[in-house]
This record gives structure tokens, sequence and C-alpha cells, in this order.
């Protein structure tokens, strides 16, 4: 049943793109610095988007390794006091006997 709404909702989701296109069909000129493209206005407006994706995930890089770097550092402290715990338990038990 899953795969199902799946699979209609990845046929919906085609659909409305194919439908984008032709509605947007009409060429517009893009200048790029140093050339000019005539191409229609929906396949401008999708690269403008994968453009944006991939450099809003280039910003966040930044951010993510820093945070990756911070969980490592703390995952060795963990152990680092894990391993204490574990080496004074036995003389805590010895101790109250």
């Amino acid at each position: 049943m899953r795969r199902l709404f799946a699979i209609i909702a990845m046929l919906l989701i085609i659909l409305i793109g194919l439908a984008f296109s032709v509605l947007n069909a009409d060429p517009v000129a893009v200048d790029i610095f140093f050339a000019e493209v005539e191409v229609a206005l929906s396949v401008a407006l999708v690269i403008a988007l994968i453009v944006g994706a991939a450099l809003g995930a280039l910003t966040s890089l930044g951010a993510v390794w820093r945070r990756r770097r911070e969980v490592n550092r703390l995952r060795r402290q963990l152990g680092y006091a894990e391993r204490q715990l574990q080496s004074m338990r036995p003389e805590a038990l010895e101790d109250s006997d």
C-alpha cells in the first residue's frame, strides 16, 4: 500500500513537471558573463533551482563539519569518563564490604 502511494506521488510530480515545462516553453536569453544562451524558461528555472540548492548545500558544509568534530570530541570524552568510572567501581564495592 505504501509503495502504491509512493508510485502515485512520483507520477503526480512527473505530471506537474511536464505541465510546468509545457506551459513555460518560451525561449529566454540567459547571459552567463562570457556567453548568451537561449533556453526554454522552464529549463532556466530548473537550472537556477539546482544551482541554488548546490550553493546552499556548500554553505552548510562548514556547520556540519564543525558539529561532526564536536560530536567526535564528546564521544572521546564520554569514553574516557566511562573508563574512569569502570576503574573506580571495583574499588567502591570492596570498600563497602
